[in-house]
């Protein structure tokens, strides 16, 4: 048998023969690598860079993982600059149940006479951790229960609660049922009608104890003022695994991942969570805000309109309306003048600011306003109107304003 061994001579091909053969072999070696990446490719878990977010969004998880939800006081430990500024934001204590507010102590006992009905009165009582509210007809006095406070308190605080029903779904989206009491508290310390209860123009559903809200509308109201509605099912509202209130989570994601890689050490650059400012549109962001905020396209037709003094109350609705939203290219959005982590400036001098940002000329014979050309922009193209009940807005439908659009002697506060 002929040895191979390389001190043969016999062994040793000729150098063009040699070549030939190193040739072949990368070019098997080539194929053999782009098979085994091919079938990599196609049998790999994706990477979390290729994943979506855990939640699939911000607003309404699709897989719901109560594990993978962190809290704000986590989020505090890097950031705790933007988590003060939050704690003082009203998207932080959206959500409250009723009893645990120190509202339930100041209204314990208070009396007060029903704003439309001559001879009804309610009391508010405060009993055992339970708080409720008592209609006084004549002989006739219905309880109702308090279950949860809805709003910041900045403006006003409603009053709700879930109407039990026989089904075990009850808590599901399509069972849900609940009340909006007939009376809200406002800022000014007084208690007034809910908007939408006034007899002349009483929303459906209302009685002479408040409203009844079913199926999706009452889903959509608490899902709202809080972060997740359910652990365990998106279409679910279960008080025992929900997360209160507009925290972190609720527009950045879940962050277990996030909080798990930064103690890891994980790149800075790496550490992005699913919402950030430079990594979504601006209809992106507009959607976000307006899931709450309401956006045009949930608005009913034909509602849509400068003389609708309902928009006023619907901050996206207006904004993306406006000239200086369609004509900027995607670079206005909420955030070009909120800090979504502060409270709202209420400074006139901050948003003329921002409107300069835009409306700087680039030429002396150039006025970006004739009547006001560097100050108050705002008090003119974006005045405060009264929505109803003496709670003011700004109307976010930027423009040059003629006799058709509301004005604020149009619409004095009620005192109902």
């Amino acid at each position: 048998m002929g040895s191979l061994d390389s001190g043969s001579e016999a062994s040793t091909p000729p150098p063009d023969t040699a070549a030939r053969v190193r040739e072949a072999v990368i070019v098997l070696l080539v194929c053999v690598m782009g098979l085994g990446g091919l079938l990599w490719g196609l049998n790999r878990k994706p990477a979390p860079e290729d994943e979506p977010a855990r939640g699939a969004s911000a607003t309404h998880p699709a897989a719901i993982v109560r594990e993978d939800f962190v809290g704000d006081s986590t989020c505090a430990e890097c950031h705790p600059s933007i988590a003060f500024y939050h704690d003082q934001n009203g998207h932080s204590r959206t959500f409250r149940r009723a009893a645990d507010r120190s509202l339930a102590d100041r209204l314990d006992g208070r009396v007060v006479a029903d704003p439309e009905r001559p001879g009804v009165s309610w009391e508010f009582l405060l009993e055992d951790e339970r708080f409720s509210v008592e209609r006084r007809h004549g002989n006739r006095v219905d309880r109702v229960p308090i279950e949860f406070a809805l709003g910041s308190g900045y403006h006003a605080t409603t009053f709700v609660s879930r109407i039990e029903e026989a089904d075990e779904d009850a808590g599901s989206r399509g069972n849900l049922t609940l009340r909006e009491h007939r009376l809200t508290y406002y800022h000014d310390d007084s208690l007034r009608l809910t908007p939408g209860q006034k007899a002349a123009t009483s929303l459906p559903g209302t009685d002479a104890l408040g409203r009844i809200v079913h199926g999706d509308e009452a889903f959509d109201c608490l899902s709202c003022h809080v972060t997740l509605t359910s652990g365990t099912d998106a279409d679910r509202f279960d008080e025992e695994t929900m997360i209160p209130n507009v925290t972190c989570e609720r527009c950045h994601g879940p962050g277990r991942s996030h909080i798990e890689d930064a103690r890891g050490g994980l790149d800075p650059d790496a550490l992005v969570m699913p919402f950030g400012p430079t990594r979504n549109s601006t209809e992106d962001q507009m959607r976000l805000c307006g899931a709450c905020h309401r956006h045009p396209a949930d608005a009913p037709p034909n509602t849509i309109r400068p003389d609708n003094f309902e928009l006023i109350r619907y901050q996206p609705v207006g904004l993306m309306q406006s000239a200086c939203y369609t004509q900027s290219n995607g670079a206005l959005s909420c955030t070009t003048c909120h800090d979504p982590h502060r409270r709202p400036s209420t400074d006139p001098a901050y948003y003329t600011a921002a409107c300069l940002s835009c409306h700087t000329p680039t030429q002396p014979e150039q006025v970006p306003c004739p009547v006001s050309p560097s100050q108050d922009c705002t008090s003119c193209h974006m005045p405060r109107l009264d929505s109803g009940q003496g709670i003011f807005f700004s109307d976010h439908w930027i423009r040059v304003r003629d006799e058709l659009a509301p004005k604020p002697e149009d619409h004095p506060n009620e005192t109902e």
